[in-house]
């Protein structure tokens, strides 16, 4: 004899995140994630918490597929520009998390059939409804993005499925016999001695009995209706918690014959059993992805912050190319204040920076403006930038100040980690160091961090290094000649200007150019009158006005 047959429905696997055959490589937690503060940024970004690890997988995974990035990118630009699809979407989402959750419990062994059968009828029943939903929003949408595009299609195949169309007509069916079940009419026969001997089912109700009635009610016979069936006193309640449900013998029978009840309706699901919702509510963490990148833009272009798509560079290329880039912490930390633009640039002309300028003069704000850029753009989002080209970088390696451990002195434990990053880097590697061997004497640390970007250099990295080290720009001449490479030195200031009173005050102005802190002290010291030709001609002209002694 022929088995039954099943139903299956044509609904591949799709992402909105990587195109067919790509995935993401799985990596432990990058320790830049730490150095550019992303967990406040995925905080600020996320817009439920469930989203939160899902959110931070995708943006440390570091893709450097051009392909991968260009993707995400399309399917961002056409959210932006659809803001009926994106509504619609934020409305599917509960349902989409629903459906998720849900596939974990089907199936699960402990379950009685009644409550499988039950979740099943309301997994498919979700399931055409958000199908037909997401379709109608695509349907309505003008579409660039290849993924948008794909996933509009196999909906609409997957709509257009006989197997879909029947289980959709016939779902109200299977589901009425369950919707009818509100209550049981039991019947308990007694013996002589008016012990219970058994107990026999008189009926299946579509209603619900009522509370029981009143003293009052019971004396003066007074009913609803004739048909009221008004239980005169509560013999048992369930539980509240499912599990202690099974402690009772009474509610152990009623579940078996309930689940007898339902049985010719578990059986009609049989043949809907490869009916999978799964590549559907996969794509949930996905969606929320977006829609957050979506709702973090909107926010920001509602502030008049200018944004942009990078354009994707070969990863060969090595460069790095923003113009009016700015620091996204500093966006979401203070709202009312938009911070100075600086541009970045690294390609052949020069790959590592060496960063001067004063305390809390934006170097640190530099440093992770360019890192973070990386991230996003990676990430297929938008950065902070008035425009941007770049190209990908396959690791981002940071060295920021760090308290010393009790195994390890400071300048021990900074030696290791630079050491680390000098040996996993490749020419494709993005590097960031703060004050690193800020803990040793000026002298040390400048022979020490000579040869470590000596190191960058014959690796080829793209670098800044943000320094007090002043003799390191000046010794950028000297660094060329001692190793070949393909990452050239060049000096990048933090700016200040003299304010009336001759105090130095930080422009937060990043650019090329020599280290200017002798300059800056001299102008200071002359603004104060504490320059030596300063106190040499004051001393002079105090001596000459000063009156004679006698004795000359």
């Amino acid at each position: 004899m022929k088995g039954r047959s099943r139903s299956s429905l044509d609904f591949p696997p799709l992402s909105l995140l990587f195109p067919q055959g790509k995935r993401a490589a799985s990596i432990a937690e990058p320790d830049w994630l730490r150095d550019l503060r992303l967990d406040d940024l995925i905080g600020a970004f996320a817009t439920e918490p469930r989203y939160v690890a899902f959110i931070r997988q995708t943006l440390t995974a570091l893709t450097a597929d051009a392909e991968v990035i260009t993707w995400r990118q399309a399917v961002l630009r056409d959210l932006l520009a659809n803001t009926a699809l994106t509504q619609t979407i934020a409305q599917l989402l509960p349902r989409l998390a629903e459906l998720r959750q849900g596939r974990t419990l089907l199936g699960q062994r402990q379950r009685p059939p009644l409550l499988e059968t039950a979740d099943r009828l309301a997994e498919l029943d979700l399931f055409i409804n958000t199908v037909e939903a997401l379709h109608d929003a695509l349907q309505r949408s003008t579409l660039q993005a290849e993924a948008l595009m794909a996933l509009r299609a196999h909906l609409a195949r997957l709509i257009a499925d006989p197997n879909f169309t029947a289980l959709r007509e016939e779902l109200p069916n299977l589901q009425r016999p369950l919707q009818k079940l509100a209550s049981l009419t039991i019947g308990v026969n007694l013996d002589a001695q008016l012990q219970p001997i058994a107990a026999v089912l008189l009926s299946i109700n579509e209603q619900p009995f009522g509370e029981p009635r009143s003293l009052l009610t019971r004396l003066i016979g007074q009913r609803a209706d004739s048909n009221d069936e008004s239980p005169i006193a509560p013999l048992h309640s369930l539980p509240q918690e499912r599990q202690f449900r099974l402690l009772s013998p009474l509610f152990q029978d009623l579940e078996r014959l309930v689940s007898s009840v339902v049985q010719p309706v578990a059986r009609s699901l049989g043949k809907y059993v490869r009916i999978s919702t799964a590549p559907l509510s996969n794509l949930e963490q996905e969606l929320a992805f977006y829609l957050s990148a979506v709702n973090l833009v909107q926010r920001l272009r509602e502030r008049g912050i200018a944004l942009c798509l990078p354009q994707a560079l070969p990863v060969e290329a090595r460069q790095t190319h923003i113009e009016g880039l700015v620091n996204l912490h500093l966006l979401l930390k203070q709202p009312q204040v938009i911070p100075v633009p600086n541009d970045a640039h690294f390609d052949d002309q020069g790959r590592i920076a060496i960063l001067t300028g004063p305390n809390s003069g934006g170097k640190t704000t530099y440093l992770q403006a360019v890192g973070l850029a990386h991230v996003l753009f990676q990430a297929g989002l938008p950065i902070p930038a008035r425009s941007a080209q770049l190209s990908p970088v396959d690791a981002i390696y940071t060295h920021f100040p760090a308290l010393e451990t009790q195994q390890q002195g400071r300048l021990a434990e900074e030696a290791a980690r630079l050491r680390h990053i000098c040996l996993r880097a490749t020419a494709h590697s993005l590097v960031l160091l703060n004050e690193s061997l800020s803990s040793t004497v000026a002298s040390e640390a400048v022979y020490l961090a000579q040869d470590v970007l000596c190191g960058l250099r014959a690796i080829g990295v793209r670098a800044i290094y943000a320094t007090h080290l002043l003799d390191l720009a000046e010794r950028i001449p000297e660094m060329h000649q001692t190793v070949q490479g393909e990452s050239a030195l060049f000096s990048l200031v933090a700016g200040v200007r003299l304010n009336a009173d001759g105090e130095a005050q930080p422009t937060f102005q990043i650019a090329p150019g020599r280290p200017h802190g002798r300059g800056y002290a001299r102008e200071i010291a002359q603004r104060h009158g504490i320059s030596l030709e300063q106190i040499l001609a004051a001393r002079a002209d105090l001596h000459a006005s000063a009156p004679r002694s006698a004795a000359d």
